[in-house]
């Protein structure tokens, strides 16, 4: 099972998925720059990713920082930050889309 990101019309497969790596760590085991600016310590809320209903099961509830950063509208559709994203288990199958850097907005879900 892996973590797979999605930019634009590209895939970008991890291999794997770990319980206790957030999805920003996923992404930088494979160099995919997911926005992040502060290093993933949640204080810049750049790394947005987009997790599709069925894939917002499988990782933890949003956290305290991801409500600063993000609107509720924001976190009903499935928009999470990478740092603050974590699987609930090992060995699952996630897809995680990530706006490209020609997109201004956030993506939709």
């Amino acid at each position: 099972m892996s973590t797979v990101f999605v930019v634009g019309s590209q895939e970008f497969d991890t291999d794997l998925c770990l319980r206790g790596l957030n999805l920003l760590g996923h992404a930088q085991m494979i160099e995919l720059s997911v926005g992040s600016q502060c290093g993933g310590h949640g204080k810049c809320g750049k790394d947005r990713v987009l997790l599709q209903e069925a894939d917002r099961l499988l990782v933890n509830e949003p956290t305290a920082i991801e409500r600063i950063h993000l609107s509720s509208d924001e976190l009903s559709r499935g928009v999470r930050l990478a740092c603050q994203c974590f699987p609930n288990e090992d060995d699952l199958s996630l897809r995680v889309w990530v706006p490209s850097s020609k997109e201004s907005s956030t993506p939709q879900a």
